[in-house]
Formats: structure tokens, sequence, C-alpha cells
């Protein structure tokens, strides 16, 4: 019994899945949302200004944990402090703090100190792959047959995440992307197709919202089920106030790109090696974002 405790004791503790990980100094001060599920970190400045302390921080936690993937969204007249320290500017998420513009500044983490972006190969691919969404979508219609759409427990859609990602790394993981954010959830199915599910995590104060669907629908109802699903998701954030949602996607994959098209997003950017792939690898990933009808502007219409 003794040597059992002590055993145990010996242990290490497991590392939460989400941490926030703190750096401050004179000048400094970030947070680091480290996901280790996702091997990502999302970098949230409370002090702008082009630091290579910045750097070497993010890049040492990055180094220790595995991470390839590292994105900020800053203010407008924050990027060209990002891209000094060696970040690239990828994409814009319109509406982000309700009256402006998120802009995404990411890098992927490696051997040198330039961060590698996405190639002429990975763009023209991602256009294809969106041409390819856009002709399959205007056979879409506003009211899918045998839909249907319900508010899901956290529970339900948290235990189908768990039993996706077992297998091999999913694709929605439903884990904190913001700090201080409510999350809403939603199961969605057309006739006998599995039941998918999709998550909303969304905060009132700067009114965004980033939406996951749990797995990539790999028939035409499964498609059908998460257009359903993200329009639902859509009516229910407009209510709440949202401005702006916005998701990522694989740059490869014309069903899941289908069903964002279809539900009113549009590409805004694009990641390089934004995303897990079911091998534990990465590919680039779409930046898929979407203004709602009663915030639009001209330019978006």
């Amino acid at each position: 019994m003794v040597r059992a405790k002590a055993a145990a004791a010996k242990r290490t503790p497991k590392k939460p899945t989400v941490e926030e990980l703190y750096f401050r100094s004179d000048s400094a001060y970030l947070c680091l949302l480290l996901n280790r599920r996702t091997r990502c970190i999302r970098v949230i400045d409370f002090r702008a200004g082009a630091l290579p302390a910045k750097r070497l921080y993010i890049q040492s936690v990055a180094t220790q944990e595995n991470v390839e993937k590292v994105i900020t969204l800053v203010e407008k007249d924050e990027v060209s402090s990002w891209t000094r320290v060696g970040f690239v500017r990828e994409g814009t998420i319109p509406g982000f703090y309700k009256r402006s513009d998120g802009h995404l500044c990411g890098c992927v983490i490696g051997d040198k100190t330039a961060s590698i972006e996405v190639t002429d190969a990975s763009a023209k691919l991602t256009d294809r792959t969106i041409n390819s969404a856009k002709k399959a979508a205007k056979d879409i219609p506003v009211k899918i047959k045998g839909a249907s759409v319900r508010s899901a427990t956290e529970k339900d859609a948290l235990s189908a995440r768990d039993a996706a990602w077992r297998k091999s790394p999913g694709f929605g993981a439903f884990d904190m992307f913001g700090r201080d954010a409510e999350r809403v959830y939603y199961d969605a199915s057309v006739r006998r197709s599995k039941t998918n599910y999709l998550s909303a995590e969304f905060q009132d104060c700067f009114g965004h919202a980033l939406v996951e669907v749990l797995r990539m629908p790999a028939s035409e109802n499964e498609t059908l089920a998460v257009i359903a699903g993200l329009r639902a998701l859509g009516e229910d954030l407009q209510e709440r106030g949202i401005v702006a949602a916005f998701a990522f996607a694989p740059n490869d994959n014309v069903e899941i790109s289908t069903a964002f098209v279809a539900a009113g997003y549009r590409k805004t950017g694009l990641l390089a090696q934004g995303i897990l792939d079911g091998d534990g690898g990465r590919k680039d990933a779409i930046l898929w974002t979407c203004k709602f009808l009663s915030a639009l502007g001209d330019e978006y219409e």
C-alpha cells in the first residue's frame, strides 16, 4: 500500500488541454492561450510594441509544447508590430471588434526565424476548392428537406467530441479560444445521416463568435446537415446581438467549403499550416467569415 501511494505521488500531473500562460516584463505583457489538443497558441497582447522578447517567449513555449502554429488577432495599427517580430498577416475578420476589423497574424514555428508562408500551389488549390464549393452551393435550397437541428447540451457535444478525437485528430475541438467567453451547442442531421455537432464560442463585449463543426461531412446528407446547422447557429447568434462569425477549415475540402458558402460565409484569409489533418500533420486553412445581415454595410453585400 505504501509503495502504491509513493508511485502515485511520483506520477506527473496531467496538463490541462487549454492553459493560459502569462509573460510580463517592464515593456511587454502577453497571455498565451495554449491548446495542446490542436497544437496551437493564440496570443493576446495587452501592450503593443515590436519587442524581440515577445517572439523569444512565444518560440520557447511553442518548442517546449510541440506547438507548430501561433496566431494573434489585433487592430490594424498593430499588424506592423507583429510582422516585425516574424509573423505574417494571414487574414481579416470583418467586425471582430464590433466597429472595427480584426487582423489575423500567424506564425509557423520551425527551425528558421522567418515563418513559413502559403505557397502558390496552396493558393491555387484554395481557389479551386472555393470555386467548386460555390457551384455546389447554388443548388442548395433555402429550406433543407428532412433536416433536424436542435439545441444540444454541453455534455452530449463534448462526449461526441471526445469520442471523435480518440480515433484520430478531429476537426472541431470545442475548446476555449477567447477569455471569458460563452458557448452554445447544436446537433444536426438529415434523414438517416450520422448526427453532427456544431458550436459557437461568443463574446458579447466584442460581438464576435468562433464557429466550429465537430466532424467533416462525408456524404451529401452530412453536408446538408452542416449547412442547416450553420444557418440555425447564425440565426441564434444574430438574436444574441453577435455581429461577426468566423471559422477555420482545410483548404482542400470541398464539402465543408460548400457548407460555409451555402451558409453565407466567405473567405477572408488563408493560414499556413493552420489546422490539423486526420493523420496528425497540418495543412493550410481557409479563414471563413460572416458579417450578419443586420450589421452589414454596402461593402459586404
